[in-house]
C-alpha cells in the first residue's frame, strides 16, 4: 500500500487533471458573478414604476378638464390601474372615485389628495375605451392614452361601461 501522502498527490493531481477540476478552479467564480450579474439584470427589469399616480398622470396628459360631468352616476368607487403588461393596483389605500357614462364618454373624478397642479377630473371619450376582459367581478377596460392605462372596474359600473364599449349589433 501507498503511503498516505502519495496517495493524497495522486488525487491532487487527478482532480486538477480532469475536465471538471479545470473548470471549477478557472472558471468557476466567473460562472458565479455572471449568474449574480444576470439575476440582478432581471430583477431590475420586472419592477414597475414606483410612482404610484403614474397611471392617472398619463390619464391627465390626454383626457384632463376643469369641468365636472352634469351629475354623478357612481359614487366612491374602486378603481384599480395599471399598464399594458402590469398588474391592476389602486392609486392609493383610500382611493375613490367618483364617475359617470353620458353620451360623450366616461369621465372619472378623484377624491383623494392630490398636488395643486394636477387636475382632480379626467373626461375619456367613449372611442377611446376598449373592454378588454372580465376576471371575476372585475372588469377590465384599457384607455388610449399614451402609453396605455389598463382600469379594472367592479360592479354596476363595469358591466355599463362594457355594455358601452359593445358594437350595437345592426
Amino acid at each position: 500500500m501507498p503511503p498516505v501522502s502519495a496517495y493524497r498527490g495522486m488525487r491532487e493531481y487527478a482532480r486538477r487533471n480532469t475536465y471538471e477540476g479545470w473548470f471549477m478552479e478557472y472558471l468557476g467564480s466567473a460562472m458565479i458573478a455572471l449568474a449574480i450579474l444576470l439575476v440582478v439584470v432581471i430583477a431590475a427589469f420586472s419592477f414597475e414604476q414606483t410612482n404610484p399616480l403614474d397611471p392617472w398622470l398619463r390619464l391627465i396628459q390626454s383626457y384632463a378638464t376643469s369641468r365636472a360631468p352634469s351629475q354623478v352616476s357612481y359614487v366612491d368607487q374602486d378603481i384599480r390601474f395599471g399598464t399594458k403588461s402590469g398588474s391592476l393596483k389602486s392609486l392609493a389605500i383610500a382611493a375613490k372615485f367618483d364617475a359617470t357614462i353620458d353620451d360623450f364618454g366616461f369621465w372619472i373624478t378623484y377624491k383623494g389628495p392630490l398636488p395643486d397642479e394636477v387636475p382632480g377630473t379626467v373626461k375619456i371619450p367613449g372611442t377611446h375605451v376598449r373592454f378588454l376582459a372580465q376576471k371575476g367581478s372585475e372588469f377590465v377596460f384599457d384607455l388610449y392614452a399614451e402609453p396605455p392605462v389598463k382600469i379594472g372596474l367592479r360592479g354596476e359600473l363595469g358591466s355599463t361601461l362594457m355594455e358601452r364599449c359593445q358594437p350595437s349589433a345592426s
